[in-house]
Protein backbone atom coordinates (compact mmCIF):
# COMPACT_ATOMS: atom_id res chain seq x y z
CA UNK A 1 0.00 0.00 0.00
CA UNK A 2 1.33 3.44 -0.94
CA UNK A 3 2.13 5.62 2.05
CA UNK A 4 1.00 9.22 2.42
CA UNK A 5 3.44 11.98 1.55
CA UNK A 6 2.47 14.82 3.87
CA UNK A 7 5.79 16.66 3.57
CA UNK A 8 5.19 17.93 0.02
CA UNK A 9 2.55 20.35 -1.19
CA UNK A 10 0.53 19.46 -4.28
CA UNK A 11 1.15 22.27 -6.80
CA UNK A 12 -0.12 20.52 -9.90
CA UNK A 13 3.37 19.85 -11.25
CA UNK A 14 4.02 16.56 -9.43
CA UNK A 15 1.31 14.34 -8.03
CA UNK A 16 1.53 13.87 -4.27
CA UNK A 17 -0.40 11.15 -2.46
CA UNK A 18 -1.85 12.70 0.67
CA UNK A 19 -5.20 13.45 2.27
CA UNK A 20 -5.69 16.74 0.40
CA UNK A 21 -5.18 15.14 -3.01
CA UNK A 22 -7.42 12.19 -2.20
CA UNK A 23 -10.18 14.52 -1.00
CA UNK A 24 -9.98 17.13 -3.77
CA UNK A 25 -8.15 15.59 -6.75
CA UNK A 26 -8.94 11.91 -6.46
CA UNK A 27 -9.69 11.61 -10.17
CA UNK A 28 -6.22 12.95 -11.00
CA UNK A 29 -4.71 10.46 -8.56
CA UNK A 30 -6.64 7.55 -10.05
CA UNK A 31 -5.72 8.37 -13.64
CA UNK A 32 -2.02 8.43 -12.70
CA UNK A 33 -2.26 5.14 -10.80
CA UNK A 34 -4.03 3.52 -13.76
CA UNK A 35 -1.13 4.35 -16.06
CA UNK A 36 1.37 2.82 -13.65
CA UNK A 37 -0.81 -0.27 -13.27
CA UNK A 38 -0.55 -0.71 -17.03
CA UNK A 39 3.25 -0.43 -16.91
CA UNK A 40 3.43 -2.96 -14.07
CA UNK A 41 2.48 -5.71 -16.54
CA UNK A 42 5.84 -5.43 -18.31
CA UNK A 43 8.43 -5.15 -15.54
CA UNK A 44 8.65 -8.55 -13.81
CA UNK A 45 12.28 -9.63 -13.65
CA UNK A 46 13.42 -6.45 -15.44
CA UNK A 47 15.73 -3.53 -14.72
CA UNK A 48 13.54 -0.44 -15.01
CA UNK A 49 13.99 3.32 -15.25
CA UNK A 50 11.10 5.52 -14.09
CA UNK A 51 11.91 8.83 -15.79
CA UNK A 52 10.60 12.02 -14.17
CA UNK A 53 9.33 9.88 -11.32
CA UNK A 54 8.00 12.86 -9.35
CA UNK A 55 7.26 11.95 -5.76
CA UNK A 56 8.14 8.30 -6.28
CA UNK A 57 4.90 6.38 -5.75
CA UNK A 58 5.00 4.95 -9.29
CA UNK A 59 8.57 3.72 -8.93
CA UNK A 60 7.45 1.94 -5.79
CA UNK A 61 4.56 0.33 -7.68
CA UNK A 62 6.91 -0.93 -10.39
CA UNK A 63 9.21 -2.44 -7.79
CA UNK A 64 6.27 -4.11 -6.10
CA UNK A 65 5.18 -5.61 -9.44
CA UNK A 66 8.26 -7.82 -9.52
CA UNK A 67 10.94 -5.71 -11.19
CA UNK A 68 14.46 -6.78 -10.28
CA UNK A 69 15.49 -3.18 -9.82
CA UNK A 70 13.88 0.22 -10.44
CA UNK A 71 15.60 3.60 -10.54
CA UNK A 72 13.39 6.69 -10.29
CA UNK A 73 14.92 9.97 -11.48
CA UNK A 74 13.60 13.49 -11.18
CA UNK A 75 14.89 17.08 -11.35
CA UNK A 76 13.41 17.94 -7.95
CA UNK A 77 15.88 17.17 -5.19
CA UNK A 78 13.22 17.56 -2.48
CA UNK A 79 10.98 15.03 -4.27
CA UNK A 80 13.85 12.57 -4.52
CA UNK A 81 14.75 12.97 -0.84
CA UNK A 82 11.16 12.38 0.21
CA UNK A 83 10.77 9.46 -2.20
CA UNK A 84 13.82 7.69 -0.77
CA UNK A 85 12.47 8.27 2.72
CA UNK A 86 8.90 7.17 2.01
CA UNK A 87 9.19 4.59 -0.77
CA UNK A 88 12.83 3.47 -0.81
CA UNK A 89 13.18 -0.32 -0.51
CA UNK A 90 15.80 -2.89 -1.45
CA UNK A 91 14.91 -3.10 -5.13
CA UNK A 92 14.49 0.60 -5.91
CA UNK A 93 16.28 3.92 -5.48
CA UNK A 94 15.75 7.56 -6.40
CA UNK A 95 18.26 9.95 -7.97
CA UNK A 96 18.23 13.64 -8.83
CA UNK A 97 19.13 14.21 -12.48
CA UNK A 98 17.97 15.55 -15.84
CA UNK A 99 16.31 12.93 -18.05
CA UNK A 100 18.14 14.37 -21.06
CA UNK A 101 21.51 13.74 -19.38
CA UNK A 102 21.13 10.43 -17.58
CA UNK A 103 24.12 9.19 -15.56
CA UNK A 104 23.76 5.62 -16.85
CA UNK A 105 25.73 3.55 -19.32
CA UNK A 106 24.30 2.76 -22.72
CA UNK A 107 21.93 -0.24 -22.72
CA UNK A 108 21.45 -0.24 -18.93
CA UNK A 109 17.68 -0.88 -18.77
CA UNK A 110 15.11 -3.36 -20.02
CA UNK A 111 12.18 -0.96 -19.62
CA UNK A 112 11.89 2.83 -19.48
CA UNK A 113 8.66 4.30 -18.08
CA UNK A 114 8.03 7.92 -19.06
CA UNK A 115 4.66 9.21 -17.89
CA UNK A 116 3.92 12.91 -18.40
CA UNK A 117 7.55 13.72 -19.19
CA UNK A 118 8.01 14.79 -22.79
CA UNK A 119 5.75 17.86 -22.47
CA UNK A 120 8.07 19.27 -19.77
CA UNK A 121 11.12 19.19 -22.07
CA UNK A 122 12.18 21.99 -24.47
CA UNK A 123 13.00 19.47 -27.22
CA UNK A 124 11.13 16.17 -26.97
CA UNK A 125 13.41 14.58 -29.58
CA UNK A 126 16.29 14.81 -27.10
CA UNK A 127 14.39 12.72 -24.57
CA UNK A 128 13.43 10.10 -27.15
CA UNK A 129 17.11 9.81 -28.15
CA UNK A 130 18.30 9.54 -24.55
CA UNK A 131 15.66 6.99 -23.59
CA UNK A 132 16.74 4.86 -26.55
CA UNK A 133 20.39 5.15 -25.56
CA UNK A 134 19.89 3.74 -22.07
CA UNK A 135 17.60 0.91 -23.26
CA UNK A 136 18.91 -2.50 -24.20
CA UNK A 137 18.24 -3.83 -27.69
CA UNK A 138 14.52 -4.61 -28.03
CA UNK A 139 13.90 -2.76 -24.77
CA UNK A 140 10.49 -1.27 -24.03
CA UNK A 141 9.47 2.36 -23.64
CA UNK A 142 6.09 3.02 -21.98
CA UNK A 143 5.27 6.67 -22.51
CA UNK A 144 2.30 9.01 -22.12
CA UNK A 145 1.45 12.64 -22.71
CA UNK A 146 -1.64 14.89 -22.61
CA UNK A 147 -3.39 15.36 -25.94
CA UNK A 148 -3.03 18.98 -27.07
CA UNK A 149 -6.22 18.68 -29.10
CA UNK A 150 -7.99 18.36 -25.75
CA UNK A 151 -5.87 20.48 -23.44
CA UNK A 152 -5.23 23.45 -25.75
CA UNK A 153 -7.69 23.14 -28.64
CA UNK A 154 -6.96 25.49 -31.49
CA UNK A 155 -3.39 26.13 -30.34
CA UNK A 156 -0.35 25.44 -32.48
CA UNK A 157 2.61 23.41 -31.25
CA UNK A 158 4.67 26.59 -30.76
CA UNK A 159 1.99 28.25 -28.59
CA UNK A 160 2.57 28.29 -24.84
CA UNK A 161 0.39 25.63 -23.15
CA UNK A 162 -2.18 26.73 -20.59
CA UNK A 163 -0.50 24.43 -18.07
CA UNK A 164 2.36 26.58 -16.67
CA UNK A 165 4.49 23.49 -16.02
CA UNK A 166 4.51 22.37 -19.66
CA UNK A 167 6.97 23.55 -22.28
CA UNK A 168 5.07 22.07 -25.25
CA UNK A 169 2.08 19.82 -25.74
CA UNK A 170 1.59 17.31 -28.56
CA UNK A 171 -1.31 16.18 -30.67
CA UNK A 172 -1.33 12.55 -31.72
CA UNK A 173 0.64 12.85 -35.01
CA UNK A 174 3.32 14.97 -33.34
CA UNK A 175 3.63 12.57 -30.41
CA UNK A 176 3.80 9.49 -32.65
CA UNK A 177 6.28 11.25 -34.93
CA UNK A 178 8.71 11.80 -32.06
CA UNK A 179 8.45 8.19 -30.92
CA UNK A 180 8.83 6.60 -34.36
CA UNK A 181 12.30 8.08 -34.81
CA UNK A 182 13.69 5.46 -32.43
CA UNK A 183 10.85 3.04 -31.66
CA UNK A 184 8.17 0.86 -33.14
CA UNK A 185 4.78 1.46 -31.53
CA UNK A 186 3.35 -1.85 -30.28
CA UNK A 187 0.19 -0.64 -28.53
CA UNK A 188 -1.70 2.66 -28.33
CA UNK A 189 -4.14 3.55 -25.59
CA UNK A 190 -6.31 6.51 -24.70
CA UNK A 191 -7.49 7.63 -21.27
CA UNK A 192 -10.37 9.91 -20.22
CA UNK A 193 -12.50 10.86 -23.18
CA UNK A 194 -14.52 13.70 -24.64
CA UNK A 195 -17.50 12.23 -26.48
CA UNK A 196 -18.48 14.57 -29.28
CA UNK A 197 -21.90 12.90 -29.67
CA UNK A 198 -23.00 14.24 -26.29
CA UNK A 199 -22.61 17.82 -27.48
CA UNK A 200 -23.69 17.57 -31.11
CA UNK A 201 -27.09 18.77 -32.26
CA UNK A 202 -26.37 18.93 -35.97
CA UNK A 203 -22.93 19.08 -37.54
CA UNK A 204 -20.50 17.50 -35.08
CA UNK A 205 -17.50 19.51 -36.25
CA UNK A 206 -19.43 22.78 -36.19
CA UNK A 207 -20.84 22.03 -32.74
CA UNK A 208 -17.44 21.10 -31.34
CA UNK A 209 -16.01 24.40 -32.55
CA UNK A 210 -18.82 26.22 -30.75
CA UNK A 211 -18.10 24.32 -27.55
CA UNK A 212 -14.40 25.17 -27.68
CA UNK A 213 -15.10 28.82 -28.46
CA UNK A 214 -17.53 29.17 -25.57
CA UNK A 215 -15.11 27.48 -23.18
CA UNK A 216 -17.76 24.88 -22.32
CA UNK A 217 -15.19 22.20 -23.05
CA UNK A 218 -12.88 23.34 -20.27
CA UNK A 219 -15.76 23.34 -17.80
CA UNK A 220 -16.51 19.78 -18.85
CA UNK A 221 -12.90 18.69 -18.32
CA UNK A 222 -12.63 20.44 -14.96
CA UNK A 223 -15.80 18.72 -13.80
CA UNK A 224 -14.37 15.35 -14.72
CA UNK A 225 -10.97 15.88 -13.17
CA UNK A 226 -11.75 17.97 -10.12
CA UNK A 227 -15.15 19.31 -9.12
CA UNK A 228 -17.26 16.18 -9.55
CA UNK A 229 -14.86 14.21 -7.37
CA UNK A 230 -15.74 16.39 -4.40
CA UNK A 231 -19.31 15.14 -4.49
CA UNK A 232 -19.20 11.73 -6.13
CA UNK A 233 -17.39 8.43 -5.81
CA UNK A 234 -14.42 7.68 -8.07
CA UNK A 235 -16.58 4.97 -9.63
CA UNK A 236 -18.37 7.77 -11.51
CA UNK A 237 -15.16 8.43 -13.45
CA UNK A 238 -13.74 5.79 -15.77
CA UNK A 239 -9.95 6.11 -15.80
CA UNK A 240 -9.48 2.87 -17.75
CA UNK A 241 -7.08 2.75 -20.66
CA UNK A 242 -8.94 2.08 -23.92
CA UNK A 243 -7.18 0.67 -27.02
CA UNK A 244 -7.08 3.14 -29.91
CA UNK A 245 -8.72 0.48 -32.06
CA UNK A 246 -11.86 0.75 -29.92
CA UNK A 247 -12.15 4.56 -30.06
CA UNK A 248 -14.78 6.20 -32.28
CA UNK A 249 -16.03 9.81 -32.27
CA UNK A 250 -14.00 10.56 -29.16
CA UNK A 251 -10.74 12.21 -28.19
CA UNK A 252 -8.61 11.01 -25.26
CA UNK A 253 -7.18 13.46 -22.75
CA UNK A 254 -4.08 11.29 -22.50
CA UNK A 255 -2.25 9.15 -25.06
CA UNK A 256 -0.27 6.14 -23.84
CA UNK A 257 2.10 4.17 -26.07
CA UNK A 258 3.93 0.89 -25.58
CA UNK A 259 7.03 1.02 -27.78
CA UNK A 260 9.83 -1.36 -28.71
CA UNK A 261 13.29 -0.04 -29.45
CA UNK A 262 14.24 -0.31 -33.11
CA UNK A 263 17.24 -2.48 -33.83
CA UNK A 264 17.26 -2.09 -37.63
CA UNK A 265 16.69 0.72 -40.10
CA UNK A 266 14.86 -0.61 -43.15
CA UNK A 267 14.95 2.62 -45.09
CA UNK A 268 16.70 2.55 -48.47
CA UNK A 269 20.16 4.05 -48.36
Amino acid sequence: MLGYNDEQEFTGERLVINSFVKDHYNSVLQEHLERYKYACQFVAGKIVLDAACGTGYGTNMLGGAGANYVVGVDLSDSSVVNANKLYGVDNNEYLTCNVNQLPFKTASFDVVVSFETIEHIPNGDNWIEESSRVLKDDGLLIISTPNRYMMNPGAYFEDKPKNPHHMYEYNFPEFAGRILKRYDIVELWGQLFFDEFKYSESSKTHQLKKILKQNRFFNYINNIRNNRMRKHSITDIDCSLIPFGNIYNQQPLFIIALCKKKTCDFRRK
